[in-house]
């Protein structure tokens, strides 16, 4: 009798241990995302924390992140003497480049462009960000479309410019077989994947541990220790991509043309822009920009190549992470994208 009060009595401390770290983190550092039964997680609605972050120099910084209705991240500029009534609209998709709260909304680099392009054009401008943090092309799709079914106002949106952030991982995110090759279980278990045009979710017996019952989906605690496994798993035991089949890449790959596609035809009449998080070739990475060109983007050629470029030259526009961009590295960002864009489109009537 003794043992099992023991044994209650520790399960008891051990459950208040975890309860109280997570509400404390919870307090401290929220994060901005929510769990979700079909899209896997998403931005959370009507959400604001300030930040205290600090980039990859030791640069501390507070970074104010706010999202609205529609859980999007929003950024506007108004002009006192514009030329008409009317405002630009931006519609940005994305993932952690474009929604994790590394720096805050008014410092991104869609804020930047919309900022600049007030005034260029001398118009107010406002921007619609999209997307979450490791959200694959598909999961942005279904966002999105779940916004125009079910949001009215949403569905007369019509954007005057689309900016769709790519990343070289999208492909993988695409596609079950190549994300499970690098051991992503976290997203894996969770995303929505675009198999023989329906929707599949991976099927385990850990799966619904990640996707359904309520204390594995949303704990941080749990969340965190399923990444030390990750991490462990990649760096010393797996050896990503080398084990898959080239017909799985390849298939990523039409997939992926196929969801951006998608995308696209969502706003068929609005200029589209294109750019990557990484221009560096690989086995899935290599015909990117045909294959965006394919789905009817424009690419933005020198905004994807300033991440690597910026690497290779020194810049000091990192994040802590040492992958993401900083306050700097947004600003530089979005100067550098505007240029693109104005070069291709006449922004000026």
């Amino acid at each position: 009798m003794n043992k099992i009060k023991s044994i209650i009595f520790i399960i008891f401390i051990v459950s208040l241990l975890i309860t109280i770290i997570e509400l404390y983190l919870n307090y401290t550092k929220p994060t901005p995302y929510a769990h979700d039964i079909k899209l896997g997680w998403t931005a959370k609605k009507n959400f604001k924390h300030t930040y205290k972050e600090k980039d990859f120099y030791g640069v501390k910084y507070d970074s104010v992140y706010s999202t609205n209705r529609l859980g999007a991240r929003f950024f506007s500029m108004k002009v006192s003497r514009k030329k008409n009534n009317q405002i630009m609209k931006i519609m940005v998709v994305g993932d952690s480049f474009t929604m994790d709260p590394y720096v805050g909304n008014n410092d991104m680099w869609f804020s930047i462009v919309a900022s600049d392009l007030s005034k260029k054009i001398n118009q107010s401008t406002e921007v619609l960000a999209f997307g979450a943090g490791a959200y694959g092309n598909f999961q942005q799709y279904l966002l999105l479309n779940r916004q125009i079914t079910k949001d009215y106002s949403f569905r007369n949106y019509k954007p005057d410019i689309l900016i769709m952030q790519f990343c070289s991982n999208d492909f993988s995110n695409n596609n079950l077989e190549l994300e499970k090759s690098s051991f992503a279980l976290s997203q894996y278990m969770r995303r929505p994947y675009l198999v023989n045009n329906k929707i599949y979710y991976h099927k385990s017996f850990f799966s619904p541990f990640l996707r359904e019952l309520f204390f594995f989906k949303d704990s941080r605690i749990f969340s965190k220790l399923i990444f030390i496994y990750e991490f462990i798993v990649k760096k010393y035991f797996h050896s990503d991509l080398q084990i898959v089949d080239s017909k799985v890449i390849s298939q990523a790959k039409k997939t992926t043309l196929k969801i951006l596609t998608n995308i696209r035809n969502l706003y068929p009449n609005t200029p589209s822009f294109i750019f990557s998080c990484s221009n560096m070739p690989s086995k899935l990475n290599n015909n990117w920009k045909e294959i965006a060109k394919l789905a009817n983007y424009i690419v933005l050629d020198k905004s994807s190549n300033f991440i690597d470029e910026g690497r290779r030259g020194g810049k000091k526009i990192f994040y802590k992470d040492g992958g993401h961009l900083n306050k700097q590295g947004n600003f530089d960002l979005g100067k550098l994208i505007l240029e693109e864009i104005s070069e291709n489109i006449k922004l000026i009537n």
